[in-house]
């Protein structure tokens, strides 16, 4: 732990869970405040060493100081299932920070939005916002900011607050607020409220005041975890510093030669950032690849190409690893041609199978089906297992990209395009259903004799837009295309790969069917090409329906306001389906099935985003959730997609219990939906382990690690059938809610029936108005 820097510090609590608030906190202090004289100092109890990374990538002149935790272990505390339990103490630490004059702390739920550095200059020796609710006069301060003078740091007061912590003498469930205004007893001056403006003193769907300096994210519902209702417009100004890494140092290359940094080893930092010096220059081309594969995990497909060419243009020449990393990253940004120069020059080495599987892909990508078959045959011709060479080859002989999709039609109705993602053999199967439920609830309302499929991920180039020009009008969709990372590229930063001039040569009606904003907790879209593109989309379409309204909220808030209206509610149809007749997936006219099985869906996908790090603890809820329905109910794994069946793995390996599996990938669209409607519930992590069996009418109970979980219980009236992974009583919770469904199976059948009602009336009355006008 280096010393003080500066007489003056921002000090915040930052762990791995609050990591991304913290990133956005510290963005927006630095591009607000750059020119301030100020430590800022990261409080921590064990940031892991790729958080600590890329904070320094970010401020340089960061300071981290480890929490002396053990003290705050002797508290007396509140509620021990609150996340907040002992954490929210660590803060207290500040008071504990030597060498300063001056100090000022931030939570990690905060942007800033303005000058703060007017804070260092108060008089009073202590400083706060009162609370804004129950403020009893003022008394009661929130702890989110929090200035004070050198008088609160000399010992005294830290063991004040340690005293009061001990003896439980404060509100228990305020947490370190608690014990600071106890220590106070509004002994402080009172700070206008623009330093410290809470969520909750904005009403729903409104905006903080003008002068707003710091925007407090209170709640359990944050910004980068999916955010909450009626607050999009509050969420859009923390997002304005949700921006790329490259982004902002870009920005602060420019502040730095501007002279407005004030500290000289940052300045000096983002200087050489911003002349295209790398930081990882003296580490070699072994760390810019490992950096390069950290980027695009993350998102920034760009960053990874521009690290990437940086070493390649010093190096002069490239071994045949470093070329095939570059190729995947220009493929992400749609540089298709230079991707397949790229993975060229490795065909001729000892990776010569996966060089044949980039330039099929990039062929696919394109429309040169010919090309993508030679390639993916040479593939396998030289590696027979490589599963991904199955796959595109797979892709390429399809006579068309929704070849395998069944659906009713209507032979007197119109031709329509369809731009969907129709997933590989043994795909996801709410994927393999989805385009199918489209289909059934558009025929549903507007008959349809022939569909023409597009797969949203091949560039829609001037070839498919005469094709889909031929048409009656173009569907996009559903699912959650709103995303960055699947099969991502530079043409408009989602999954459809649509450039601007393609839409702009569209000259029949276009209709976002369904469509998703599926970001998860951590995620972000980096630069500004998707806002760009869905702006573009949206002036363009005549009919904008998202499946749920948290999608709503997010999308109206990156549109310019003449467009956010356009933007209705339309359900996923697969929400519907036991109500389209005349379908496979219709309601039986009589239902004799005896109901004995829960079916469990655990998703694997993005694990790090789902679980975090507390994976064990899950599956042990798991575990107890299983056994406690021993002998009520058979408990089976509904697994949509391969990695789904792992559950029943590690159920087995850590804990000794065995479950059966039912793989719907497998068995297809007829025996799923007959197993899925005549299950007596279904827990499940996938949204469409919760939307498929709701429209069949079984009853559900979702695995909330994602927001788009939430937002569907949300928009049918039933936020109790939802559970939160990290909850910590996880196990029992489920056990209690299944047991609850399990016995009152009429019940819940109704509330099912009714609330399923409600969205087949509102997919109809959306869909009726754009369709009948084609």
């Amino acid at each position: 732990m280096t010393g003080p820097t500066h007489d003056r510090a921002f000090v915040a609590f930052v762990d791995d869970n609050y990591f991304p608030g913290f990133v956005v906190l510290l963005k927006s202090l630095t591009l607000t405040n750059p020119d301030v004289e100020a430590d800022v100092v990261v409080l921590h109890d064990g940031l892991s060493l790729a958080n600590i990374s890329r904070a320094v990538s970010l401020r340089p002149d960061l300071r981290f100081v480890r929490v002396g935790t053990e003290r705050y272990e002797r508290y007396t505390k509140g509620s021990a299932a609150n996340y907040l339990y002992t954490k929210a103490y660590y803060i207290l630490d500040a008071f504990r920070l030597t060498g300063y004059r001056r100090i000022v702390t931030l939570d990690t739920d905060m942007v800033v939005l303005d000058r703060i550095d007017d804070l260092f200059a108060l008089d009073a020796p202590f400083a706060a916002v009162p609370q804004f609710f129950d403020s009893d006069g003022g008394r009661k301060l929130n702890s989110g900011l929090l200035a004070f003078d050198e008088t609160y740091t000399d010992g005294t007061f830290a063991a004040r607050l340690d005293a009061i912590g001990e003896s439980g003498e404060y509100e228990l469930e305020r947490h370190d607020q608690g014990v600071i205004t106890a220590a106070l007893d509004g002994d402080y001056l009172h700070l206008p409220r623009r330093y410290n403006w809470v969520k909750r003193a904005t009403r729903r769907g409104g905006v903080p005041p003008q002068d707003t300096a710091i925007l407090h994210f209170t709640g359990k519902f944050k910004p980068w975890d999916g955010g909450e209702h009626g607050y999009a417009r509050l969420e859009a100004l923390w997002h304005q510093y949700d921006v790329s890494d490259a982004a902002f140092l870009t920005a602060c290359a420019r502040l730095a030669e501007q002279g407005q940094i004030a500290d000289p080893t940052a300045a000096t930092a983002y200087k050489a950032r911003g002349a295209g010096v790398p930081e990882t220059d003296a580490r070699g081309p072994v760390a810019a690849q490992r950096e390069a594969t950290r980027l695009r995990g993350a998102g920034d497909f760009a960053g990874a190409v521009a690290l990437l060419e940086s070493h390649a243009l010093e190096a002069g020449q490239l071994d045949t690893g470093y070329a095939l990393d570059l190729a995947a990253s220009y493929r992400a940004v749609s540089r298709y041609d230079d991707a397949a120069v790229l993975a060229s020059t490795a065909l001729a080495s000892n990776r010569a199978g996966e060089a044949h599987v980039a330039l099929a892909e990039v062929a696919w990508i394109v429309g040169d089906l010919d090309g993508a078959r030679e390639h993916a045959r040479s593939a396998l011709a030289l590696e027979p297992l490589r599963h991904k060479a199955r796959l595109v080859h797979a892709r390429a002989v399809r006579t068309t990209p929704d070849a395998e999709v069944v659906a009713t039609s209507d032979p007197a109705g119109i031709t329509l395009s369809h731009a969907a993602f129709y997933v590989d053999p043994l795909g996801n199967y709410g994927d393999v259903l989805l385009p199918a439920a489209v289909r059934e609830a558009v025929t549903h309302v507007r008959g349809v004799a022939d569909w023409h499929g597009v797969h949203v991920h091949q560039v829609f180039d001037e070839a498919a837009v005469d094709a889909v020009n031929a048409t009656s009008g173009l569907l996009v969709g559903g699912g959650g295309l709103f995303l960055p990372d699947t099969s991502p590229n530079g043409n408009s930063g989602w999954q459809w790969n649509v450039p601007d001039a393609s839409l702009d040569r569209l000259t029949v009606p276009l209709g976002l069917v369904a469509v998703g904003y599926n970001l998860f907790p951590g995620q972000e879209f980096l630069g500004s090409r998707f806002r760009e593109s869905l702006t573009h989309v949206v002036d363009r379409a005549q009919f904008v329906g998202l499946r749920n309204r948290g999608s709503i909220e997010r999308v109206r808030a990156l549109l310019p306001a003449d467009l956010a209206d356009r933007v209705t509610y339309l359900p996923c149809p697969t929400t519907i389906l036991g109500l389209l007749p005349g379908t496979a997936y219709t309601d039986p006219v009589e239902d004799t099935a005896t109901r004995d099985v829960v079916y469990l869906n655990v998703a694997y996908d993005r694990s790090a985003l789902r679980f975090k790090d507390e994976y064990p603890a899950f599956l042990a809820e798991i575990d107890a959730f299983v056994r406690g329905l021993s002998g009520v109910a058979q408990v089976r794994i509904g697994a949509h997609t391969i990695p789904d069946e792992r559950i029943a793995v590690d159920l087995f390996r850590e804990h000794g219990t065995r479950v059966g599996v039912d793989s719907f990938f497998r068995l297809g669209v007829e025996e799923t939906t007959r197993l899925y409607r005549e299950a007596a519930l279904v827990v499940g992590m996938r949204g469409h382990a919760g939307m498929i069996p709701f429209g069949l009418g079984t009853p559900i109970l979702s695995l909330v690690s994602h927001a788009k979980l939430r937002y569907f219980l949300e928009d049918v009236g039933r936020p109790e059938w939802g559970v939160d992974v990290a909850e910590r009583h996880l196990g029992a919770r489920l056990l209690e809610l299944s047991t609850d469904v399990l016995g009152a199976q009429d019940r819940y059948r109704s509330q099912v029936a009714d609330a399923r009602q409600g969205l087949y009336d509102t997919s109809v009355a959306a869909l009726r108005p754009f369709l009948e006008a084609l």
